[in-house]
């Protein structure tokens, strides 16, 4: 399993850093402050220099890595102004270098923690509701030029984006990027036929 590469100059970034790779690959409640602090090379007082609870630091994992895992997976596509529908796909089925084993990143927290801890609960869910809003307004974009024809965006985007999710999902169920593939190219016929 791959980790990502972490920030070694800037203490709270590597602190953030560490804990964002150990709460991926092993979840919110199973991952050890202890842990994260070996992984980091640090000690405790260290982390509460930074942040006064392992709650704090997860919450600081969604609203800084995770939020930005999203603006920048899914950001580029507002940069489209033309062929929007065939870039989105395209970024959509590219997973080369996804972790079928552990899953999304955002949807791994949501299915653990939104249901028991409501602060994390509003954290997810606007990180989650910017993932759909980068898709309604490049819907919107694609409407607008006619390449689409629909009448609700927003409706939309939750749609492409619950099945983004979904196909993450069954794949991470079966450890096997063919499965998201396989799920994936349904949304691409549905998309596809609202040209």
């Amino acid at each position: 399993m791959a980790h990502r590469k972490v920030n070694m100059n800037n203490p709270r970034e590597k602190l953030l850093d560490v804990a964002f790779n150990e709460i991926y690959h092993n979840g919110y409640s199973a991952t050890s402050i202890d842990k994260i602090l070996k992984q980091a090379s640090m000690n405790k007082g260290s982390m509460y220099h930074f942040f006064k609870s392992k709650k704090e630091l997860g919450l600081a994992v969604v609203n800084e890595k995770i939020n930005s895992y999203i603006e920048d997976k899914y950001g580029v596509l507002l940069k489209y102004e033309e062929n929007i529908c065939d870039e989105i796909l395209k970024l959509i089925k590219n997973r080369n270098n996804f972790d079928f084993t552990c899953g999304c990143k955002l949807n791994n927290l949501m299915q653990e923690l939104s249901p028991v801890d409501n602060d994390f609960k509003i954290a997810l869910e606007k990180v989650y509701l910017r993932f759909e809003n980068i898709i309604e307004e490049v819907l919107n974009k694609a409407i607008q030029k006619g390449e689409i024809k629909h009448n609700d965006s927003k409706a939309l985007s939750m749609y492409v984006v619950a099945s983004i999710e979904g196909c993450l999902g069954t794949a991470k169920k079966s450890q096997d990027g063919n499965c998201f593939q396989t799920c994936i190219s349904q949304l691409e016929l549905f998309i596809n036929s609202l040209k």
